[in-house]
């Protein structure tokens, strides 16, 4: 009887230790990473491949506005869009290409004089689930 017991507990401990953690400990040790969005923001322009003077209010002067947007960690190659409305009514879409392990992208729009008003930036990924609405308005 003495034999059996380390027997036992040495099959015990093998099987402990080959089990997936999921059997052993009820969770998925290696969960497949999510596609993240980190940071997304409305900027006058992109420089050195980062948002300069991000703001909520544009003037009509610039002529041109940005949306940034940088996801970590990105798992696999993958899609997303920025999909551009002005006053409730889709201007553009773009879509935009992203890679993994980590990834920034942005988009502008041309402004024109019949631009003014409030507008919105709506990030989805490539099943077109949203992912962040950014609001923003263009004034004189």
């Amino acid at each position: 009887m003495k034999k059996t017991f380390p027997i036992i507990g040495w099959i015990l401990f093998i099987a402990i230790a080959i089990a997936p953690p999921k059997a052993v400990w009820g969770q998925d040790a290696k969960a497949p990473a999510k596609l993240t969005l980190v940071r997304s923001v409305m900027c006058e322009t992109i420089q050195e491949y980062a948002p300069a003077h991000p703001a909520v209010v544009f003037s009509i002067g610039l002529g041109r506005v940005s949306c940034f947007t940088e996801f970590d960690p990105v798992p696999e190659k993958t899609y997303v869009h920025h999909k551009w409305y002005q006053n409730d009514s889709l201007v553009t879409e773009k879509r935009l290409t992203i890679n993994p392990p980590r990834w920034s992208s942005f988009t502008s729009v041309q402004l024109r004089e019949s631009d003014k008003g409030p507008w919105r930036v709506e990030v989805t990924d490539e099943n077109d689930k949203l992912m962040r609405t950014l609001r923003f308005s263009i004034t004189d």
